[in-house]
């Protein structure tokens, strides 16, 4: 198993410059939840927590969390349906949360899309993508799932819930719907 919170360091580029399936693209571009539309391929969902920490903001290459030595709670979580590991998704949000927010830190195995989309004031700001297929952290976790070779392209997004800055990164790993 690679070292957490797995390093998602990539060339982030907008979905036009990516050079994708329109399969792909769709699933990339979903502007709802992943977890509802994962839900409804499958008939067993499932989320496993691979790791929840709190770092310095300078670990996360995005300007999001600022100033740079503001600490962030880093939640890493693999996303299943049917017991077949789907996504790999981290979530990074500030460690001192705001009074009037949800609380993020404490969601167990619990989706986070499930909490985040049904505030009817969240806002996603921008989102980008990227091609891991180079990412030697990525591919450890993939050959520690026993998940054959394959794509990994992934999307992160910024939102705005409730005065709350967070960032979500998903990949979509090897076998999973959008390469079918």
């Amino acid at each position: 198993m690679p070292a957490h919170p797995i390093p998602l360091r990539a060339q982030w580029i907008s979905i036009e410059h990516a050079k994708v399936t329109d399969t792909l693209a769709d699933w990339l571009l979903e502007s709802g939840s992943l977890t509802k539309r994962l839900k409804s391929q499958c008939q067993q969902f499932a989320v496993e927590v691979l790791s929840e920490k709190v770092v310095a903001s300078r670990f996360c290459d995005h300007a999001i969390f600022k100033p740079p030595g503001t600490n962030v709670r880093v939640r890493e979580v693999l996303l299943f349906c049917d017991n077949e590991p789907m996504v790999y998704a981290q979530t990074w949000l500030p460690e001192q949360q705001s009074e009037q927010g949800v609380d993020l830190a404490h969601l167990g195995n619990n989706p986070l899309g499930e909490v985040i989309f049904q505030d009817p004031q969240i806002q996603r700001v921008g989102m980008e993508v990227a091609d891991f297929a180079h990412n030697q952290s990525l591919a450890e976790l993939t050959h520690s799932l026993k998940l054959p070779g394959g794509p990994l392209w992934g999307r992160r997004s910024c939102f705005n819930l409730t005065n709350q800055q967070i960032m979500v990164c998903e990949i979509f790993l090897p076998g999973a719907y959008p390469y079918l």
